[in-house]
């Protein structure tokens, strides 16, 4: 079990993650808008990092039977 002020914190950065992975995302689709294909596949690789580091997380609490609590 995860205390619930740390299970806070871990579910605050995991939607972190996500929102920085949409925003990476966002990023690259201009940016392939433009012409701009290395900038934008890069772009593309750091939403990846960012959702595997949300995933890290995700999977934490799950195995540990705590609540994951996604925002919108």
């Amino acid at each position: 079990m995860i205390n619930d002020k740390v299970k806070g914190i871990l579910n605050e950065q995991i939607n972190k993650e996500f929102y920085s992975a949409y925003l990476y995302l966002s990023m690259a689709a201009y940016l392939s808008n433009v012409g701009l294909y290395g900038f934008s596949k890069w772009m593309e690789i750091q939403a990846h990092e960012e959702i595997d580091h949300g995933m890290i997380l995700f999977d934490y609490i799950l195995k540990r039977k705590a609540k994951v609590e996604l925002k919108t």
